[in-house]
């Protein structure tokens, strides 16, 4: 995998890393053999938002400690910023739990723009299924834009760009303002999404 830091103005979108071909070409084949017909059903209580249908414990096992290792590296980088992140108190690696799973996101769903909770210390995501589709939208930082849609920014809106194996990844804070939507193309759309959280029993 190769990650580089976005080249965007950090008092606006704080620090987020772009990812190049995330998974091998056996994890892949392992990742797109758990859609389902290409159809993504979001249960009643979860509507409207992507739905994380099929978790993906080979990836979990192969990637939990990599994703550990990039989370504290990029705590780094966050710190010498001065950028506060979404969480309390400091976290060790043993505080710390990862799980990779599959998100779908059914046709004309356009989510409002958010941060991410703190119960996230990390999101990391990799665009997979379709060849086209609409990337994650990423917003100058804003407290009014918060729950609204992407149409009603006046800023520019940042974007990186949908390929199958690449992606992004960042550690929520006040800066890390998103969106996604399925608004232009007649498909589901599928991504990858990896996600470090605070264990249950962590002090």
């Amino acid at each position: 995998m190769k990650k580089s830091l976005v080249d965007w103005d950090k008092k606006k979108h704080g620090l987020i890393w772009k990812t190049e071909n995330v998974f091998t070409d056996d994890e892949l084949e392992y990742i797109i053999s758990k859609i389902q017909n290409q159809r993504v059903t979001v249960p009643e209580k979860y509507r409207p938002t992507a739905y994380n249908a099929n978790h993906l414990p080979m990836i979990t096992e192969s990637w939990a400690d990599k994703l550990v290792d990039l989370y504290f590296e990029a705590e780094k980088e966050y710190k010498k910023e001065g950028i506060e992140l979404y969480r309390e108190g400091d976290i060790k690696p043993e505080d710390v739990e990862v799980t990779f799973h599959l998100q779908g996101t059914i046709q004309g769903l356009n989510y409002p723009v958010h941060p991410d909770t703190p119960s996230k210390l990390m999101t990391f995501l990799v665009y997979l299924n379709p060849e086209k589709q609409e990337p994650t939208y990423f917003h100058q930082y804003d407290r009014n834009l918060m729950q609204k849609h992407k149409e009603q920014d006046k800023n520019p809106i940042k974007s990186i760009d949908w390929k199958v194996n690449n992606g992004y990844f960042f550690l929520p804070n006040d800066y890390s303002l998103h969106s996604y939507a399925n608004t232009i193309y007649p498909t589901e759309r599928y991504v990858v999404l990896g996600q470090l959280r605070r264990k249950d029993n962590a002090s």
